[in-house]
This record gives C-alpha cells, sequence and structure tokens, in this order.
C-alpha cells in the first residue's frame, strides 16, 4: 500500500511529468481533483477505482478532514492510490495537509511534483515572473482570503511595497478587491497587472492592464475561474513575448474517439494544431487467448495494426524468444505507428505499404512470386478478410493468428456519448468499430451524430460510415492522425 500524492500540470495534459505517467497506470485507485484533464484520467488502469473529490464553488463537496480519511481508508486496505491534483500538490494544493495526515497514521506515501500554474500561467502568457532588471522575486499568494478583512495571514501593506512578481492564485471572483486593497495599501495604481485563464489549454485568454483598470477590464472580458492574477512590471513583457500561434485547427472543437492507451498522444496533437479536444473512447482493446505458433517455420510476418505489436511479442516473451528469434524471416506491417511499435521490441521493418490498409500491402509485393511461402498475419478477430484471401490466391500459406478484439468500453454510455457530442463541431473515427459503437449507443438519437462534420481516417472506415446512412465530409489520404490533421486543414482554408 502507498498514497502518491502527484501534481497533474496546470491543464494542458503534456505539461505532465514523465514521473507521474509512469506511476498513474500502476494504482488501484485514482483520487482526482476539479479540473484534472481527461486525458490524464485516461492514463488510469480500466481496472482502478476513480473517485472524485473535486472543489467547485456554490456545490456540494468532500471536505478536506473527509479526503483525509479516505486516503487511508484506500491504503489500508492495501490499495495504491494517485491522488491527483491540479498543478503542484503543495502550492495552495493541501498536499502537506494530507502528507503529514498520512504520516500520522503510517501510511506510505511520496509527493510527485507538477508544474503549478503560478508559473506556467504567467510564461504561457509571455510573462516571465523574473526577468533582469524589472523582477528579482516572486511572490505566490492565495486570493481565497478575503482583502477586505483587516485579520488574516496576508500581510497587505508588506505585498503593496513588493518591488518583484506577485502572483495571486483562485482569485477570478476578487480580483477587483485585491487591486482596491493593494492601491489603498500604498501599490502604484499604474502598476501592469495581467489575468490569464484557462492557462495553458485550448481555451486559454489572457487580459493585459494596470492595476487601477484591471478589475473593469476583468469584467468586461468576463474573466472566470481557473484564473491566476499577476502584478508587477514583468506583465508589460507580454506584449512583446507573447505570439498568437498560427494554428490551423483553431476554433474547431474535436471529438476524439480512439481507444484510451492512445488518448494523450493523440490529444497532443491536435491540441499542437490549436483545436480543442474531447476524448470518449468508442473502441477497446481486449487481448485473446492465443497460442504462440513455431516461430521458425515462417518466411514472412505482416504486422497491420499496432495493436497487434505488443500482444504477440509478449507473448514470445513469455516462451523465452525475443527479436533473434525473427531472424531469417521478412517483417512487414501497415503504417508508421506500426513500424515504430515494432521497433520498440528491437525489429526493424523489412517493408511498410505505402497506402496504410490491407491493398498497401498487396500493392508493396507487385509481382513477386508468393507460391509456397508461410507467412503470418497477427491481427484482430474482426479484420477484413482482403489480405489472407488475396495472399492465399497467389499461393501463400497464411495463418491468421487474432490476437485481439475491439469491443465497447465497459464505462461507455448514450448519456455520457451525448454529453461529448454537444461539446464538439466535428467527430473523428479511426474505425468502422469505433462507428458502429456510437451507433449503437446512440440508437433513436443518431441524428446527434449526423449533424457533425465526420472525419473517417481511411476509406474503410468512410464505408462503414455510408452503410449507415453517414456523410463522411472529411477522409484522411494518408491513415494516420496526421493524415487527419492535413485533411482537416482544407476544411479550416
Amino acid at each position: 500500500m502507498k498514497v502518491y500524492l502527484i501534481g497533474t500540470g496546470p491543464g494542458d495534459p503534456e505539461l505532465i511529468t514523465v514521473k507521474a505517467r509512469r506511476i498513474i497506470p500502476v494504482c488501484d485507485a485514482v483520487v482526482y481533483d476539479d479540473l484534472i484533464p481527461g486525458e490524464i484520467l485516461l492514463l488510469a488502469a480500466k481496472t482502478a477505482q476513480k473517485i472524485y473529490v473535486g472543489k467547485r464553488g456554490g456545490k456540494e463537496y468532500m471536505k478536506q478532514p473527509e479526503i483525509n480519511a479516505l486516503l487511508v481508508s484506500l491504503a489500508r486496505k492495501g490499495r495504491t492510490v494517485a491522488r491527483l491534483k491540479g498543478g503542484d500538490p503543495c502550492i495552495f494544493g493541501r498536499g502537506g495537509e494530507e502528507a503529514l495526515f498520512l504520516k500520522e497514521h503510517g501510511i506510505p506515501f511520496e509527493i510527485v511534483p507538477g508544474i503549478t500554474s503560478a508559473i506556467a500561467g504567467p510564461i504561457s502568457a509571455g510573462i516571465p515572473p523574473t526577468h533582469r532588471g524589472l523582477a528579482a522575486s516572486v511572490k505566490f499568494v492565495t486570493a481565497h482570503e478575503d482583502p477586505s478583512k483587516e485579520a488574516g495571514f496576508l500581510d497587505w501593506p508588506h505585498l503593496a511595497k513588493e518591488t518583484g512578481t506577485v502572483v495571486f492564485l483562485m482569485g477570478a471572483g476578487r480580483i477587483a478587491a485585491i487591486a482596491e486593497r493593494l492601491m489603498a495599501e500604498g501599490m502604484s495604481p499604474s502598476i501592469p497587472c495581467a489575468l490569464v485563464q484557462d492557462a495553458t489549454t485550448q481555451k486559454q485568454r489572457h487580459v493585459v492592464s494596470t492595476l487601477s483598470d484591471v478589475g473593469q477590464e476583468a469584467s468586461r472580458h468576463a474573466i472566470g475561474s481557473p484564473c491566476v492574477m499577476v502584478v508587477g512590471e514583468v506583465a508589460r513583457l507580454s506584449q512583446s513575448l507573447y505570439t498568437e500561434q498560427a494554428r490551423p485547427l483553431s476554433g474547431m472543437s474535436i471529438l476524439i474517439t480512439r481507444p484510451t492507451h492512445l488518448a494523450l498522444e493523440a490529444s497532443a496533437l491536435f491540441a499542437a494544431q490549436g483545436a480543442r479536444t474531447v476524448f470518449y473512447p468508442l473502441v477497446e482493446i481486449a487481448g485473446i487467448p492465443f497460442d504462440l505458433p513455431d516461430i521458425k517455420t515462417y518466411d514472412m510476418f505482416i504486422f497491420t495494426s499496432q495493436n497487434a505489436v505488443p500482444l504477440f511479442f509478449e507473448k514470445a516473451s513469455s516462451h523465452g524468444l525475443d527479436s533473434r528469434a525473427f531472424s531469417g524471416s521478412e517483417i512487414f506491417c501497415i503504417g508508421p505507428k506500426t513500424r515504430d511499435a515494432l521497433k520498440r521490441y528491437g525489429i526493424a521493418a523489412d517493408g511498410m505499404a505505402s497506402e496504410f490498409r490491407a491493398e498497401g500491402i498487396v500493392d508493396a509485393f507487385g509481382t513477386r512470386e508468393l507460391s509456397g511461402k508461410r507467412i503470418c498475419i497477427p491481427r484482430a478477430k474482426e479484420a477484413r478478410a482482403y489480405l489472407v484471401d488475396t495472399l492465399r490466391g497467389r499461393g501463400a500459406h497464411v495463418d491468421e493468428i487474432p490476437v485481439y478484439e475491439t469491443v465497447m468500453p465497459a464505462g461507455a454510455g448514450k448519456e455520457g456519448f451525448i454529453q461529448a457530442l454537444d461539446e464538439v463541431d466535428t467527430a473523428i473515427f479511426t474505425s468502422p468499430s469505433g462507428i458502429r459503437n456510437a451507433a449503437a449507443l446512440l440508437g433513436e438519437g443518431f441524428s446527434l451524430l449526423a449533424a457533425k462534420r465526420l472525419v473517417a481516417i481511411g476509406p474503410v472506415t468512410a464505408g462503414a460510415m455510408e452503410k449507415l446512412g453517414l456523410n463522411p465530409h472529411v477522409v484522411a489520404k494518408e491513415y494516420t492522425d496526421e493524415g487527419i490533421i492535413e485533411a482537416l486543414k482544407g476544411v479550416c482554408q
């Protein structure tokens, strides 16, 4: 048993630490706060118990003593617990309180630092918290304390005399009051001031003003939570250092339906192009028990999916085999993701289809003589028969080994899927099973899907859409996430 107090970063799921990404998938329980990116929650094991303990203004929430007791209770049941907190767990995250409570009750724990919004927020708006000649220090201040109260932990007269940078956190509803108190204590009304909302996410907005005007600007721009307030001369640097990135998918909201284990990578790709992403996995990869064939009897192996690679090679490893067992056999694959998956097991593919589907493999063989060749194809249970039938038709002896199947994720439901659809204008499907599962979930609500811009990763998935009476608005020419992005760029132009 052990509890990990993990900082998940300021909002951008790519800013999670490597250590946190390693720990979360091996935990039995995940206790998480508000505003934890969905892509990070998807890192948790499918079997992990997930408990929401977030605090949101005006709503009922679990009190801190209850959270403390919950962590101890889970640990005493033998669970390994990931306690997820936004930003850093010890920057106004009560990580220290929880750590002390765990120690008092004899529970092993470890604090995993994260990137705090107190730093990432200003930087994402082009404001370095410290800068030579402008600020030699930075203070982090909680804005939960009412500035109108005379008594409290904050020394307002001292803050008003600060010559460095002051960053207020959790103060979206008190921006004007904070500014007024600082000016009342003697801080210059002309001091630069900035507000950064939803820092590092696709929804980020920021406003640069002065202390005297920041309250009015916050109201005019409807600045809300989560927000950081930056007070100090460094705020003026935003005008020089912040550059609006030219992102071709800006303004587009995209539903990604890929399996959970591909969530973080896919999100990063689309977010880098300016899209706001929502995840609702409609496909789950489930391994199928299979017997490992005699590797040495085959002339060729063909991998048509990255999902088949780890399942096949882990089975080989369980039999004491590694990449050396495949010497003398040719290895072919479909697509760069499958090629890269093979590399992780020490296999350099001898060939990759230029068209990332079964037809591409056949085209790659050209007029090559295949008669009498023994070919092994580890693949999905429901894969198309085209490749196997074509190779057998050319005289090859083909063993098709189903190593996985695609199934509906256990947590998928109509209500959750509809909610996800309501948040986007575009829905991406990367397999026929994904679009079929979408249709099964929606039932009579199928028109909700038809109203979206539908994107298919390739003609096979597009064909599955058409069979359901749906119009694929965009079909990628290269059957990868990168190919989808290129196709969507054309839509945005």
